[in-house]
């Protein structure tokens, strides 16, 4: 935890003397407010499902309890990163294709400027799918906390680094020796150049691709990995159409609900005209080919 508390406070103060707060609504409450409620919510609600784990497992399987104890740290390690990293592939991919899934997980795309703030910006309930929650209490109760405390650090490191706003990754490529660095990590984490190109819009944007959360290797395996083209991304966010919901709503579906009237008055996503493709600052093509211009 103290590696990714580290690396988060690290990116957090490149983000702010980088001007990245200083940026049009940064400091909103549909930016940095839901941001950082969200956060607050990831950092507390994660005590319920470990609770109630670690319940089930000392009453109902207490022949598991220390099973892990002697084990290989780094194998045990090396075990429980693919099983986790390959289920929030699964779970990402599916909260991009199934309605009430994605409506948990749309929070985390409302965002128009990334930043490590928003890292772990999702719905209340999205939390309870994540299959570290189910991991860390069995980790724990089997004995292999040291495994898992590793794990968990490279997750939040990976996660911050990918989500910052300044793009180090690109600084780093102005050298020699930071390209052949980068060169040799992109090649297996899902690192910022790779992420930023799944919250993207225009020309360097796809979010039906690199759903990776910590190793890209899901994406190649399974043909999602869109690449890195290894340059800024024309815009971050949703593109015109997409409804916006109120905070408590992004937040809390579907114990908080938009009134009718506010449903009502949410516009239909439809193609953007020639003008307004041409003055947009970047355009999004859907799957089935409408071209969107970008708020």
């Amino acid at each position: 935890m103290e590696i990714g508390l580290s690396v988060f406070m690290l990116l957090l103060l490149l983000d702010f003397f980088a001007g990245e707060f200083r940026k049009p609504h940064a400091l909103s409450m549909n930016e940095l407010g839901v941001n950082l409620i969200s956060m607050a919510i990831a950092f507390t609600i994660r005590a319920v499902p470990f609770a109630a784990i670690m319940f089930v497992l000392v009453h109902g399987l207490p022949e598991l309890q220390g099973m892990l104890a002697e084990s290989n740290v780094g194998l045990v390690f090396l075990l429980v990163l693919l099983l986790d990293d390959y289920g929030n592939y699964w779970l990402h991919r599916s909260a991009h294709k199934v309605p009430w899934l994605w409506r948990l997980h749309k929070p985390h795309h409302i965002p128009t400027q990334m930043n490590v703030l928003m890292g772990v910006r999702e719905n209340l309930f999205y939390y309870f799918l994540l299959p570290v929650n189910i991991m860390a209490p069995l980790l724990v109760f089997m004995g292999a906390e040291e495994a898992g405390a590793l794990m968990l650090a490279l997750k939040l490191t990976v996660v911050y680094l990918q989500h910052a706003s300044y793009r180090w990754d690109l600084w780093l490529r102005r050298s020699w020796l930071g390209g052949v660095l980068l060169d040799g990590l992109e090649n297996l984490f899902a690192l910022q150049d790779f992420h930023h190109v799944h919250h993207g819009i225009g020309r360097y944007g796809n979010a039906s691709s690199n759903y990776g959360n910590v190793l890209n290797i899901w994406d190649d395996l399974h043909g999602t990995n869109s690449g890195h083209p290894r340059r800024p991304q024309d815009a971050y966010g949703l593109p015109v159409g997409v409804k916006v919901e109120s905070w408590p709503v992004q937040l809390f579906w579907p114990l908080v609900r938009e009134k009718q009237t506010q449903r009502a008055a949410a516009p239909a996503l439809t193609p953007s005209s020639a003008a307004e493709l041409a003055e947009a600052r970047a355009v999004i093509y859907t799957a089935d080919g409408v071209a969107v211009a970008v708020r």
